[in-house]
Parts: structure tokens; sequence; C-alpha cells
């Protein structure tokens, strides 16, 4: 199983409120683009931004994607530990 297999089956888990969107993996710099089909998609994406934000499972950014909308950028915020 691939990577974005597993990434992408935890995402529909844990959000399956999001509805369809196509994922793209970046590799070498740990980054997930979102690409939303619909403007209910990205609006609820953009609700989840916190939780994507804190999710600790190597990833180092989200790039939400919609046409005719800049791309929005949610970065890893690592846990403080005590």
């Amino acid at each position: 199983m691939s990577v974005i297999q597993v990434v992408s089956q935890y995402l529909a888990y844990k959000f399956p409120w999001w509805g369809v969107c196509h994922l793209k993996f970046d590799l070498i710099q740990k980054n997930i683009s979102i690409h939303c089909l619909t403007p209910e998609c990205r609006a609820a994406i953009l609700k989840d931004a916190e939780g994507l934000a804190y999710l600790d499972i190597g990833i180092e950014k989200f790039v939400i994607v919609y046409p005719g909308y800049s791309d929005i950028t949610i970065p890893h915020i690592p846990r403080k530990t005590a």
C-alpha cells in the first residue's frame, strides 16, 4: 500500500463530510494538495483547518486548491511537549 493510499483512507475516515476531492502527494516535500471539486467541499475542509494543522502523520503542509480562488496552505503545527 502506498503512502497516498494510507493518507487518503485516513483522511476519508477522519473527515467523511468533506465529500469528493482529489489528493496529490509530494513525497519529497511531504505536502498534500487537496483539489476540491465544489465550493462546499472547500468550505468543509477550511472548517477543519485547525484539525489538519495538528495532525501528526508526517505531512508538512496541506494545500487547498479550488479553481478561480487562491490556494490556501495549512502548515503542520507540532504539538508542544512538556
